[in-house]
């Protein structure tokens, strides 16, 4: 067979069947890290999230073999060993089925963090026996930080499993050592080591929850850069479209028409040219203020859509209505008093190409709305400038 691998065993397989295999160990692991695709890489909980499955799959695996270990008697066994390995493998368990049906990762955190640290303890207690007992404490600070996420927590916690060891070791409870200065030492070491850690870890968290910090405040800077002009910090032609055929869809609960207005600078070009870029830059930036005056209600969204292009949605009762927003939009434009270097008017004005529309259907597009209303605005532009056109169609 052209292409195929044969197997040890003398099994033909397709070239295939060992990358489908790898695909589908991937995707299992991957489901099981993020709680059945609770999260993702670009998300702030996911590092939380794959940590509490790494570490609750370990304490299962761990508290699970102990636990069968002491009932098949292959290890020194008591009631009370039995009863913490039981504890373990239950809320390991309970954990990890609590991610995948959604449960506040925070809330799981916390609860994680305290049962590691009562269990942590209760082996250095229970395994008394043992002088390497004391040493499963060692990987608490790692794991408070990182579970929490919080340099003063996680002190804290630390803190108060140093404590917490220190007190087993001096009061008997603790790993059998010979001598004081035996238990000493040993204090001394695991203490040291579990602060080192600790700074270690909280100098990890504290520029960690910096850098996301930054990332955070760029992303949102990015997001507003790319809804937003710059120049006139209005809406740009790829919000428009998504904002119209939102409100295309959408029926509004009191019945109003939704209206697009499409509108530019009569003879911007000659503006620019006579009195130069800055001020016709200064230009779009007042015509986008007046704009907004006229249209200041909080459903009311205007866009600049390129060049001396503008438009505006909004909700009217009727076309009288409509009307007269556009009316009062081409007053305040030539309000400003800017002059006109060419035309017959005095002052700059606008044209406008007005489309009122039936809301709730996705049948037009917001594409077919806009070319309706730019056919309106060619026509006023072709009929003498300085006034609007209703959109026909």
């Amino acid at each position: 067979m052209k292409g195929a691998l044969t197997t040890k065993a003398g099994i033909t397989e397709e070239p295939g069947t060992a990358i489908s295999h790898a695909g589908f160990w991937q995707r299992l692991s991957r489901d099981f890290l993020t709680s059945g695709g609770r999260t993702t890489e670009d998300q702030p909980d996911y590092l939380r999230i794959t940590l509490l499955n790494l570490l609750e799959a370990a304490a299962f695996v761990f508290w699970g073999l102990f636990l069968s270990l002491n009932l098949l008697g292959m290890v020194e066994s008591s009631i009370g060993r039995i009863v913490i390995d039981a504890t373990g493998v239950v809320v390991a368990v309970g954990i990890l089925v609590s991610l995948r049906l959604g449960a506040p990762v925070t809330v799981v955190a916390h609860i994680a963090n305290a049962s590691l640290f009562v269990f942590l303890l209760a082996l250095v207690v229970i395994r008394s026996n043992n002088p390497l007992a004391m040493t499963f404490p060692l990987i608490y600070p790692a794991m408070v930080f990182l579970l929490l996420d919080d340099v003063r927590r996680g002190s804290i916690g630390t803190l108060l499993m140093i404590v917490g060891i220190n007190v087993a070791i001096f009061s008997g409870y603790g790993p059998e050592l010979h001598d004081r200065a035996m238990a000493i030492d040993g204090a001394l070491t695991v203490s040291f080591g579990m602060c080192f850690q600790a700074a270690v870890m909280a100098l990890y968290v504290y520029h960690r929850k910096r850098v996301m910090a930054r990332l955070r405040a760029v992303s949102v800077q990015l997001s507003d850069l790319a809804c937003h002009d710059p120049l006139t910090a209005l809406y740009n032609r790829r919000t428009f479209i998504e904002v119209l055929e939102r409100e295309l869809s959408r029926r509004d609960r009191n019945g109003r028409k939704l209206a697009f207005l499409l509108f530019d600078i009569d003879r911007f070009k000659a503006y620019n040219d006579h009195f130069g870029h800055p001020k016709g830059d200064a230009l779009l930036k007042r015509i986008a203020e007046a704009a907004q005056a006229v249209f200041s209600r909080r459903e009311d969204i205007v866009f600049r859509l390129g060049g001396e292009e503008f438009g505006v949605v909004f909700r009217t009762d009727d076309e009288e209505q409509a009307a007269v927003m556009a009316d009062q939009l081409l007053a305040a434009v030539e309000a400003l008093g800017e002059p006109a270097p060419a035309g017959p008017h005095d002052f700059i004005t606008v044209s406008a190409g007005l489309n009122l529309l039936e809301s709730g259907s996705n049948v037009i597009s917001a594409n077919y709305v806009y070319s309706r209303a730019d056919e309106a605005l060619y026509q006023a532009k072709e009929s003498g400038r300085a006034h609007w056109v209703h959109a026909v169609g």
